[in-house]
């Protein structure tokens, strides 16, 4: 995946980012949660605007990242069982050139779920070794989070992903601005 020389990308291909969660509800009540083109898609639950470009293109858009719009092409679907869909974002943020993020969903009866993601990042071909250390991490931790909060929102509704939502915000004190996110690995030293 990293190669090394002088003269070729140290990226060769997307990174692969697959996470489970478990959730006690039924497939049929968490796909259109996944579902962009579902009224109870969970982005519009929280207040976000989903428009149909036509019949396998949508655009969200995230009221707390204004000025970006999430481009969604639908490259696979099989109702309560996949949805699979290949994105971009413009502008673009921080290094990500696009991602297919694949939603699988695995009954374990008739209650309960298996809810996978699989997702396929591929970053700008130019990256050093700490900034695809970086991207890798961010990657990681975003989809991770959308695992959890999709849980969330199925087990115990909207409000408590809203609730999670502010909880974060307050914890960090901060609003998160991904323009211009950048470490300055130079100022970074190991510890002894």
């Amino acid at each position: 995946m990293l190669e090394s020389s002088k003269n070729s990308p140290m990226l060769n291909g997307p990174i692969e980012f697959d996470f489970t969660v478990e959730i006690e509800r039924s497939a049929s009540e968490v796909f259109p949660l996944v579902d962009l083109s579902d009224p109870r898609f969970s982005q519009v639950a929280l207040g976000n605007t989903v428009k149909k470009l036509d019949e396998k293109s949508f655009e969200l858009e995230i009221a707390e990242m204004e000025g970006h719009a999430f481009r969604f092409r639908v490259v696979e679907y099989a109702k309560d069982e996949r949805h699979a869909s290949k994105v971009t974002i413009e502008p673009a943020i921080g290094n990500l050139v696009e991602a297919v993020e694949d939603y699988q969903i695995t009954p374990l009866g008739d209650d309960r779920c298996a809810l996978t993601l699989v997702t396929k990042a591929t970053f700008s071909d130019d990256l050093s070794v700490e900034e695809i250390v970086q991207e890798v991490a961010m990657m990681s931790m975003a989809v991770e989070e959308d695992l959890t909060k999709l849980k969330m929102h199925a087990e115990e509704g909207v409000e408590a992903v809203k609730a999670y939502n502010e909880e974060q915000e307050a914890a960090f004190g901060i609003e998160l601005d991904l323009e211009g996110f950048d470490i300055d690995w130079d100022d970074i030293e190991p510890e002894q």
